[in-house]
């Protein structure tokens, strides 16, 4: 059985829920555009910032718009031991696209990783972590090299 532990993403990127949303999108431009986890300064989640969330922002001054603003609330706790199909049947009913996995027996919830559906879908489609080359599928008349 495969656990929502075993293919969640582990690098977590942190911010304050007073952080600007220009200083979150710097964060994730500095982490290929990955959602950043939204935290107290005890450590404690509050909430996660997605590309989707900050898109809906456009326009506006993102220098005085905070992180806790343009969050989406962390309500679902998620068990880093749940069977993966879990966590998708959760994705599927909530249509959220990235959990925020906690370890319930540590006391404050604290972030040990998030699990997005590219997660999900990179392990259905049997592509390992860091193999990402096989998804681009590129035509031969694209490659720069002669035959």
């Amino acid at each position: 059985m495969v656990r929502v532990c075993d293919i969640m993403d582990r690098d977590i990127i942190l911010c304050y829920p007073h952080d600007s949303v220009k200083e979150v999108v710097h964060m994730m431009k500095a982490n290929q555009f990955r959602p950043v986890v939204v935290a107290h300064e005890s450590g404690e989640v509050w909430g996660l910032v997605s590309r989707l969330a900050v898109i809906r922002f456009y326009g506006e001054d993102l220098e005085r718009t905070r992180a806790e603003d343009v969050m989406r609330p962390y309500r679902i706790e998620v068990d880093p031991q749940w069977p993966i199909e879990t966590a998708a049947e959760l994705m599927k009913r909530t249509r959220y696209e990235h959990l925020i996995i906690v370890d319930p027996h540590a006391g404050p919830m604290r972030p040990i990783g998030i699990l997005s559906s590219f997660d999900i879908v990179r392990y259905m489609s049997g592509i390992e972590t860091g193999h990402y080359e096989q998804i681009l599928k590129m035509p031969q008349e694209w490659s720069t090299s002669s035959p």
